[in-house]
């Protein structure tokens, strides 16, 4: 990469992050209820929740770990991005009935949807909230670990000095502005990525000739070694698993499609809608929002693929640096987004995990745990714990050594079992009752911690998906097992929508 090259790249990311940093500062002034800085709750259009949606789903793991997968496995892992019909599906099955809820009650987190439809249950709130901490702190650290190394790759910085250049800018703005200015500010970074998305596509045709041409160069190419190393090319890896076990590509199939309802990325999205009667719109926005993000990811592997074993480029040490390489070839209007895109993708969604954990800090596990606070102090509590976070988050992400897609899987999956029991089953199942949502979102907790303490489950399936599995049926057998709950007239007719 030239010098002018790499000036250019580096000032069209740091004009995008001093965007970000002011549509962030400009937000404090929507800021005039808690409801607002916790939870965006009634205030936007379908199209800035949309492209704020995309933003937070489609992440750096998407963008960097997605392509990086791909490139040392295969195939598999695209299933995980051709999941954007489930963005619809997510606001068909579940959309009116969680913004509903913020009709008929103080909606600001997911602990207060939890509130609504549980009678206020505090176990089911404070495991709830615990596990989904976890699978956000994971989720958190897979954003800063991608656009730390992004901004070390360019300017030959250390990484830790990196996180805390972008990453410490992004707590500043959140800090102040809440769940208002991450929204506002995901919107923007969504565009930037669905632009970055549409050049490398165009990109991607033009240097390869499509995909039939990268699948006959990967069948042929046999092993490549450049500067001590090797990437092992064969026809299997563009086949429809990869060179994964079946079993754990059809789990990749499953978790997206599945998990994208339950991610809290989209359930808050949910209530932030202004107009209960936009939801149609919202899904249909953030389904074609997340096509082309998607995509983008697919063709970067294929392309790095295609480039390493043309011999157009030396075999890449790394998986995570497919997209980049991609790029670099490309050239500079691809760099120009491609990079600014990583960067967005990684802030969009660490601003709002970042937004989520402060809010089990300061609203929810407190709540939980029968502590009242008045809503300045909530605010000045999360303030500090967003700041907090975000500096023991860029620490973590960077002195660990797992890859950008391995941490999102596990944020992910975390997320799922977090979620599930007690929103999608809740929400859908009206037989869900207390007890069985207890005992399952607590099973939950406890197989998430004993998972990342290191157990390994036996069979080839992720972790997370038996952690799923297990919470969802302890939730619907005690469920089944014990008397149905009395629900009050208004969270019945939600339920009955």
């Amino acid at each position: 990469m030239s010098s002018m090259a790499k000036t250019l790249i580096v000032s069209f990311s740091f004009v995008m992050i001093l965007v970000s940093f002011i549509i962030g500062w400009w937000a404090k002034r929507k800021v005039t209820t808690t409801q607002a800085y916790f939870g965006s709750t009634g205030m936007f259009g379908p199209l800035v929740v949309g492209l704020s949606s995309t933003a937070a789903v489609a992440s750096a793991f998407a963008l960097v770990g997605v392509p990086g997968l791909m490139y040392t496995s295969g195939n598999a892992m695209a299933y995980w991005m051709l999941s954007s019909a489930a963005f619809a599906m997510a606001y068909m099955i579940l959309g009116k009935k969680v913004r509903a809820m913020a009709e008929i009650g103080t909606v600001a987190s997911l602990g207060d949807l939890c509130d609504i439809r549980y009678n206020k249950n505090r176990l089911i709130k404070l495991t709830m909230s615990i596990t989904l901490f976890l699978g956000c702190i994971a989720y958190l650290s897979a954003q800063i670990k991608a656009g730390s190394e992004l901004f070390a790759h360019l300017l030959g910085w250390d990484p830790l000095l990196a996180g805390f250049v972008v990453f410490g800018v992004l707590a500043l703005y959140m800090s102040i502005s809440g769940e208002v200015g991450g929204l506002l500010t995901q919107a923007f970074q969504g565009l930037v990525m669905v632009v970055a998305g549409l050049i490398i596509v165009i990109a991607f045709f033009k240097i390869t000739g499509g995909f039939g041409e990268v699948l006959k160069a990967t069948a042929e190419a046999g092993t490549v070694t450049t500067n001590d190393i090797t990437k092992e090319f064969n026809s299997d890896m563009l086949n429809a698993w990869g060179s994964l076990p079946r079993v754990i590509a059809m789990t990749w199939m499953i978790i997206p499609i599945l998990g994208t309802v339950g991610q809290p990325q989209v359930i808050t999205r949910m209530y932030a809608l202004k107009n209960p009667r936009d939801m149609p719109k919202l899904g249909l926005y953030t389904a074609l929002a997340h096509t082309i993000v998607g995509l983008l990811t697919i063709v970067v592997a294929n392309g790095a693929l295609y480039l390493v074993a043309t011999g157009k480029i030396d075999a890449l040490p790394s998986g995570d640096r497919a997209i980049y390489a991609f790029a670099d070839y490309a050239g500079i209007w691809a760099q120009l987004f491609v990079y600014a895109g990583v960067l967005a993708a990684a802030m969009s969604s660490a601003s709002l995990f970042l937004s989520i954990c402060s809010n089990v800090i300061s609203r929810d596990i407190p709540s939980a745990l029968g502590f009242k606070f008045e809503a300045k102090k909530q605010i000045d509590i999360a303030r500090i714990s967003m700041l907090g976070l975000g500096i023991v988050s860029i620490i973590f992400s960077i002195t660990q050594g797992k890859m950008v897609g391995i941490l999102g899987t596990f944020g992910w999956g975390t997320l799922m079992s977090a979620t599930f029991p007690v929103f999608v089953l809740g929400l859908l199942w009206k037989r869900a009752n207390e007890k069985g949502v207890m005992f399952g979102s607590l099973i939950g907790l406890l197989l998430n911690v004993i998972s990342f303490a290191g157990f390994k489950w036996p069979g080839a399936l992720p972790w997370y998906f038996n952690v799923v599995a297990i919470s969802i049926t302890v939730t619907v057998v005690v469920s089944l097992l014990t008397k149905e709950q009395g629900l009050d007239k208004k969270v019945e007719a939600v339920l009955e929508l």
